[in-house]
């Protein structure tokens, strides 16, 4: 849960960015720093208490099982992933947008029938 005070407003089916710490080396031998990593909102524009100032993300740790290695290799863990999973209550988190259009059923027909297909990324409007 990310606390927002209510300064970054989103609709349902937006992502926010989030700016992992550090920096990258570039091809050319230059350090640039990391670029946004995107994450599908997983709460309703209320917020996860009704007051509208939190959010959460639907984060998976991204790691990496090399099968010669026989053990995860560390050097292909998810630079973005592992900074939030790790992040404890009140660490400061850079974070860009929301994006994205907003994901609103149609309120005309309360008995209409919606088939939703999650194909394995942006899956936390299912939350």
């Amino acid at each position: 849960v990310i606390k927002t005070d209510g300064k970054i407003p989103f609709f349902e089916g937006q992502s926010y960015g989030i700016v992992p710490p550090g920096v990258k080396i570039a091809p050319n031998g230059k350090e640039k720093p990391h670029a946004p990593r995107l994450y599908s909102i997983a709460s309703s524009r209320y917020g996860d208490t009704f007051d509208g100032n939190t959010t959460s993300l639907c984060v998976r740790r991204a790691t990496y099982w090399d099968p010669e290695l026989g053990r995860e290799d560390p050097a292909k863990k998810g630079i973005c992933s592992n900074f939030l999973c790790d992040a404890k209550p009140g660490d400061k988190v850079m974070m860009t947008g929301p994006v994205g259009a907003s994901m609103v059923l149609p309120q005309d027909d309360p008995n209409a029938v919606h088939i939703m297909v999650a194909t394995g990324t942006g899956i936390a409007p299912y939350r």
